[in-house]
């Protein structure tokens, strides 16, 4: 156990030998401290180094700062509380709070101190189990009761220690190679004592109970009831409440998990879930006392063991159960509409495509929501001895959903998605009990408009400007037919966005400020995040820093707690903002895009997916090593970058083409005119295969062009003569004059 005195600052904090330490894999990743797998020389053992900024280093804005970077009034609400509170969480003040506990399952730490001058590192044991949230909880409750009172204690432990955690979660509950558990990551936690840290809104939203978010945190019982969300999860397999209104008013689902579970312990459970703190169990204390009796009531023999019914059975069969609502008991047919659309498999490919379980975890309750209103109308339609079948209005419902998986399983409709927007748009199933003619509850707003906010995207990504244009003024027009505020503000967000790319760096700025605003009327935190992401690409055109992290900081706060997997995505945006600013600045930037490899990596390697995302981050992390002169490097990441993407998806894309382009030029600059020809050829082959003879004679005059102010006239002078062949076999009269003055110039050069 290592001490940290109440006193102690990052400067003050002792410095590692630079040697000690020998970093193998990362294992975590979010907007705040990374997370890495160590070997530790001195200690001769694996280790999890847990590292993390100086927050002074770039957390922390002047007054002056601030009004230079002329930030709205909203944002810079946000970004001024969001450093407030990083100035007071950080790895030394966790090392402090985790100092004061010690209980067998609570994480300790072994070491704190200084990597270098600007990075803390936390070193705790390493674990090798996985978090709460991988785990299966399969098998006897009374294995999976156990594991969560031993997490229980640990929270208890440090409740006794007069700290509340403040971020009980799945992913904190950390498991040894045994699978015993360990409470994890107080970094957001806080002495009960200190009410200044105790008025500060930080945690998870999800398993954040009533309140919180307008009172703050008040005692132990905060952290009670994100105890009960988890131990629900881990006993019956989903979450204890099908909507926010459910939450508000504390109706926890029916659920029954089989075995012989205790209906004991889903009461004791609800009583903790409660909304109002009063009606909770007083303490963690007390609420294990009451497990302790559930689990010894279980010691006494099951009556149904001597009469030989079968364990396994009668488990799968519980299981089964513990998903469905209730209310859809009486009617058990109903509960098969769903399962060619949605099941377990389909959950968990979107867990993987998302990197996050919070997608598959909003569509279940919305299933869960729609075979209640099933339900519903089938108790309804036997009273009444109708056929039994979905209303008009349940049946569009329906199929909006199915619509909703479909383009979630797509990876070019989901890219760049909002996941919990489009969730949240769902129409509500439970309009339709009272409206079971609505046959319109389920049509337009995402399905049309959707579909146009990806073709805009494709069309800026491929750099066709022009019909981006025309598109995005039809998004707009669309979006005020519907009254849809949320597609309003995706049409004013891509409008910047075009003319951004165009150039028009003022009017871009306008519309994301617009764009933001709106996001913040709505509450679309992960939208304003978004648009936050363009306002630092605008900045660091401007080469206006200050800015830029200010921007980045604020969108990084948000993303860190609602889509921890788009922070890789914000680092890319901040690494090549920074990358080409000012030069004292450009390192920094290549460490930030060096990070968003390195958590691809590890997302990629935890929840598989598609690795598009790593070739981006592969191209950009190569962009970053060109703004620093690392040429060479760079061109290694270039062509990793290519080779992960074709083999994704083939031969012939535009961003084959931009890779391409890329390398040519590093070639050209290296002198490296053998691979340069190689990629010459490469390019015109692609516009050859694809026959798109326009795009041919640009990409001849462009690559002549670089040739020639290498001063490779023989070159040039080769690629404009072909280039010039064939204009005049297609007949592209225009062309064919350019290449005429080219052919000019170079041979006067």
């Amino acid at each position: 156990m290592v001490g940290v005195s109440p006193d102690e600052s990052f400067l003050s904090l002792p410095k590692f030998p630079r040697d000690r330490f020998v970093i193998e894999m990362p294992t975590g990743s979010s907007g705040g401290p990374c997370v890495a797998r160590t070997w530790d020389r001195q200690l001769e053992r694996q280790v999890a180094c847990k590292c993390e900024l100086d927050p002074a280093t770039f957390n922390t804005m002047t007054d002056a700062e601030l009004d230079a970077a002329g930030l709205s009034e909203s944002m810079r609400a946000q970004l001024e509380r969001a450093m407030a509170v990083s100035r007071r969480y950080s790895l030394v003040r966790e090392a402090r709070l985790l100092s004061l506990v010690d209980h067998p399952n609570v994480m300790p730490i072994l070491d704190v101190g200084r990597l270098d001058d600007r990075l803390a590192a936390l070193v705790m044991p390493y674990l090798g189990g996985g978090t709460a949230a991988e785990r299966d909880f399969a098998g006897p409750w009374q294995r999976v009761l156990e594991v969560a009172m031993q997490i229980g204690r640990g929270l208890a432990a440090i409740h006794d220690a007069g700290i509340l955690h403040r971020d009980i979660k799945p992913s904190n509950i950390l498991f040894d190679s045994e699978g015993w558990p360990r409470v994890a990551d107080l970094g957001l936690a806080c002495r009960t004592s200190d009410r200044e840290n105790m008025a500060d809104i930080v945690g998870t939203k999800a398993y954040m109970p009533p309140g919180v978010l307008e009172h703050g945190h008040q005692d132990v019982r905060d952290d009670l009831y994100a105890y009960c969300m988890v131990v629900f999860e881990m006993v019956y397999g989903r979450r204890p409440f099908a909507t926010d209104a459910d939450r508000d008013r504390g109706r926890v689902v029916k659920a029954s998990r089989g075995g012989g579970t205790p209906r004991e312990l889903y009461r004791i459970l609800a009583r903790g879930l409660a909304p109002d703190p009063d009606k909770r169990w007083p303490s963690m204390k007390a609420l294990l006392l009451r497990m302790e009796r559930v689990r010894g009531s279980a010691r006494r023999p099951w009556p149904w063991a001597a009469a030989g019914l079968g364990l396994a059975a009668s488990f799968a069969v519980g299981m089964l159960m513990s998903s469905r609502p209730a209310q859809a008991d009486a009617c058990e047919e109903v509960m098969s509409e769903l399962d060619l659309i949605w099941n377990d498999e389909i959950r968990a490919e979107l867990r993987g495509a998302f990197g996050t379980r919070k997608a598959g975890d909003g569509m279940q309750e919305m299933a869960n929501r729609w075979l209640a209103v099933r339900a519903q109308e089938c108790e309804i339609a036997k009273a009444a001895k109708f056929e039994i079948a979905p209303t008009p209005c349940s049946a569009v419902v329906r199929d909006r959903f199915q619509a909703t998986v479909q383009a979630f399983r797509t990876p070019h409709l989901r890219a760049g998605s909002s996941f919990a927007t489009v969730i949240a748009e769902l129409p509500a199933p439970e309009h339709c009990i009272d409206h079971p003619e609505d046959a319109e509850w389920g049509y337009g707003g995402f399905l049309e408009l959707r579909n146009i906010d990806v073709e805009v995207e494709a069309l800026v990504r491929m750099g066709d400007l022009e019909l981006a244009r025309a598109r995005q003024a039809d998004y707009m027009e669309l979006a005020h037919e519907q009254g849809a505020e949320y597609g309003v503000a995706r049409a004013i967000f891509w409008r910047g966005e075009i003319r951004r790319l165009d150039g028009e760096l003022d009017e871009a700025e306008a519309d994301f400020e617009l764009a933001y605003e709106e996001a913040w009327a709505l509450g679309l935190g992960v939208f304003g995040a978004e648009v936050q992401m363009k306002l630092v690409a605008v900045a660091g055109e401007r080469g206006e820093i200050g800015v830029v992290d200010a921007h980045a900081f604020a969108a990084r706060a948000v993303l860190a707690e609602f889509r921890p997997d788009r922070v890789a995505e914000l680092l890319q945006v901040h690494g090549l903002a920074l990358a080409s600013g000012p030069q004292e600045v450009r390192e920094r930037g290549v460490g930030l895009l060096l990070r968003a490899v390195e958590q691809r990596e590890a997302a990629l390697q935890r929840y598989g997916g598609t690795r598009e995302l790593l070739s981006q981050a592969h191209e950009n992390y190569a962009r970053g090593l060109l703004a620093v002169g690392r040429a060479s490097e760079a061109l290694k990441y270039l062509e990793l970058a290519l080779t992960v993407h074709e083999e994704e998806f083939g031969h012939g894309t535009w961003r084959t083409r931009g890779i391409l382009l890329q390398e040519f030029l590093v070639f050209v600059d290296l002198g490296q005119l053998n691979s340069a020809e190689v990629a010459e050829g490469r390019i015109l082959k692609l516009d050859w295969d694809g026959q798109n003879w326009a795009r041919y004679t640009e990409d001849a005059l462009w690559l002549a062009k670089n040739y020639a102010d290498a001063a490779e006239t023989r070159r040039a002078i080769k690629v404009l003569r072909a280039g010039r062949a064939i204009a005049v076999k297609h007949d592209l009269s225009n062309s064919i004059v350019r290449f005429d003055l080219a052919l000019e110039e170079v041979a006067n050069r």
